[in-house]
């Protein structure tokens, strides 16, 4: 994909009118949070600008576990997040904070918080490339950018990952209308669509493309391919963990015994990857038990339909109803290096040479079809992979004010001194 096909969107209008008392405020008495309630892909969450959140982490986190629902210590098993915006899965407890990026390579910064129902503690680590389609809609609605005509195109630099999505949308008008004509497996009806290109995304976590140094290790007795391509994942065989391939993400998340041993997979996994936490300290073996996002790891097989290869990916530590973008492309790139479990599964597929070029890889799915189009090339013992692209659609749901009916006193004063 060429990234000059479309004018990037000027940054550097001014804010329209309203935006900056769209704020944090006391409203009868009770602290209120501007946010956008969105779905990006197959997630869903909220969107917030970040320079309306408090400075200190601490508050800041606080705030947001309040507006998701999630406990505000601690965990309360069996959470249904009843007071808040989150809905359960990984999935749907996404908070995206945007702020505009200091430097040339990129215009705005994004910074994750993913959440988990039932606990407190917030990971800072990953990106996600579904929810990742709704900033560019609310760059445009909240007017910090300015549309062109016919395509508009971002830069986001990810905080989380250090990694640079490329955003293009349709704006044929010229303005913040975006069509709605794009549909995407596992989400029903046309939507704006977003094309999303995720720039060098080899090593975002581990700043390799084989972190453990070989294209397969044996973890618990299985064979596995461990890859960082915009997230790190372990890729397993359906068939040597005793599945099919094509099982509903239900009946995989009532087998305590499959997912038991996903888990040491992906611990003595995650262990020879040297994965980090955001800190720079290595992730111990409890916090790989507990982790809820890396590494992500799937289970593949044979294509059962038209597709490449089969997928059921986990987050890690359920079954997803589909498959995430950014776990979509690592997959993607796997099965086009021979070596891989992977490439070995996948079919009717050309795989990379030494010449750069595109490929599209199509990934069967619960939700049906993931389709990743990946440019790369072999080189030396690996890859070159100057992006990988996808296609989402994404829609606003709400766009308000959330209450805080019970901040701390610290979160309260904050408030007080945002409202004045």
């Amino acid at each position: 994909m060429s990234n000059t096909q479309a004018s990037h969107a000027n940054t550097h209008a001014p804010k329209p009118p309203g935006f900056e008392s769209f704020s944090p405020r006391l409203f009868n008495g009770v602290a209120h949070f501007p946010v956008y309630y969105m779905r990006g892909g197959t997630s869903t969450g909220v969107v917030l600008w970040e320079p309306h959140l408090p400075q200190s982490l601490e508050l800041k986190e606080e705030l947001i576990r309040r507006v998701m629902g999630v406990p505000v210590t601690g965990e309360t098993k069996g959470n249904k997040q009843i007071n808040g915006l989150g809905r359960g899965p990984a999935t749907s407890n996404k908070v995206f904070m945007l702020n505009m990026h200091e430097g040339p390579e990129a215009d705005f910064s994004s910074t994750l918080a993913q959440l988990a129902a039932d606990k407190s503690a917030i990971d800072w680590s990953v990106n996600c490339g579904n929810m990742s389609s709704a900033l560019p809609i609310y760059a445009l609605e909240t007017g910090l950018i300015q549309a062109q005509k016919p395509l508009t195109q971002l830069r986001i630099f990810n905080t989380n990952t250090k990694v640079i999505t490329d955003a293009r949308l349709s704006t044929p008008e010229g303005n913040a209308m975006v069509p709605a004509d794009t549909e995407i497996p596992g989400v029903m009806g046309d939507f704006p669509g977003v094309e999303l290109s995720l720039r060098a995304p080899i090593g975002a976590k581990t700043g390799k493309l084989f972190p453990t140094g070989n294209r397969k290790d044996v973890f618990a007795g299985v064979t596995a391919s461990c890859l960082d391509v915009a997230v790190p994942m372990v890729i397993v065989s359906a068939v040597e963990l005793g599945q099919q391939g094509d099982e509903a993400p239900d009946v995989l998340n009532r087998d305590l015994v499959l997912l038991a041993r996903l888990r040491e997979i992906w611990v003595e996994a995650g262990l020879k990857m040297g994965l980090k936490k955001r800190n720079g300290d290595l992730m111990t073996r409890t916090e790989l038990e507990n982790s809820e996002t890396v590494p992500k790891i799937c289970m593949v097989s044979p294509p059962k339909h038209s597709g490449h290869i089969t997928v059921r990916y986990f987050t890690p530590q359920s079954a997803h109803n589909s498959l995430a973008v950014t776990g979509g492309c690592c997959l993607a790139t796997a099965c086009l290096l021979p070596g891989t479990v992977a490439h070995d599964m996948a079919q009717h597929l050309s795989e990379f040479s030494k010449e750069e070029r595109e490929i599209v890889v199509e990934m069967e799915n619960p939700a049906g079809v993931l389709r990743a189009r990946i440019c790369g090339a072999l080189s030396g013992e690996g890859a070159s992979i100057p992006w990988a692209a996808y296609t989402r659609n994404t829609q606003v749901f709400m766009r308000g004010y959330v209450p805080i009916y019970t901040p701390s006193a610290e979160l309260m004063k904050f408030f007080l001194g945002a409202s004045k």
